[in-house]
C-alpha cells in the first residue's frame, strides 16, 4: 500500500524558511522554523498559516 505524501504549503515571502507540514495519517499541522525545529502544532491549516503570518511581522 502506497503512503500519502505530506502536504506542504510555502510560508509567506517575508519568512521563506518557515514551513507548514501536514502530519501523515493525522489531522495536525506543524509549523517548522528554517532549521527544521518544531515551532507549534495546530489542528487547522488556517491556524498554522496565521502563526507563520504573525512570525513574519
Amino acid at each position: 500500500m502506497a503512503r500519502k505524501k505530506q502536504d506542504t504549503a510555502p510560508a509567506p515571502a517575508a519568512q521563506p524558511g518557515y514551513k507548514i507540514v501536514k502530519r501523515t495519517k493525522d489531522r495536525w499541522w506543524e509549523v517548522r522554523d528554517p532549521h527544521g525545529m518544531l515551532v507549534c502544532v495546530t489542528v487547522y491549516k488556517c491556524g498554522a498559516t496565521e502563526v507563520v503570518r504573525r512570525l513574519a511581522t
